[in-house]
């Protein structure tokens, strides 16, 4: 636990794309081709730069609209994942993996 606010599961907690998925598979998501957001389910976008291909961000959505917290900052609301797609400043690459579970 960090601060008791958050968990990292255990893996061997290489930063690489398939470590990251795998973490969210093991959590009951699934893996799906559908980017928009979905009524009834949770979902989660991962991001990989496009420097050195390794994940870099991760939005979420609650079923209406995509959320990304954004440094200390507050989370931001947006309605595509496309937004921060990108290689410049203030954009994080690619989206390469959604993943989505039933909202219970």
């Amino acid at each position: 636990m960090y601060g008791g606010r958050y968990h990292w599961p255990n893996n061997n907690r290489q930063d690489t794309l398939e470590n990251w998925c795998s973490i969210f598979r093991a959590i009951g998501y699934e893996e799906t081709d559908n980017q928009g957001t979905e009524s009834g389910y949770e979902k989660v976008a991962i991001y990989v730069s496009l420097q050195d291909m390794l994940p870099s961000h991760v939005a979420r959505s609650d079923g209406k609209t995509w959320k990304s917290k954004l440094g200390k900052g507050q989370d931001l609301e947006h309605y595509s994942l496309e937004v921060f797609e990108g290689d410049q400043a203030e954009e994080y690459g690619i989206v390469t993996a959604v993943f989505r579970r039933a909202i219970k």
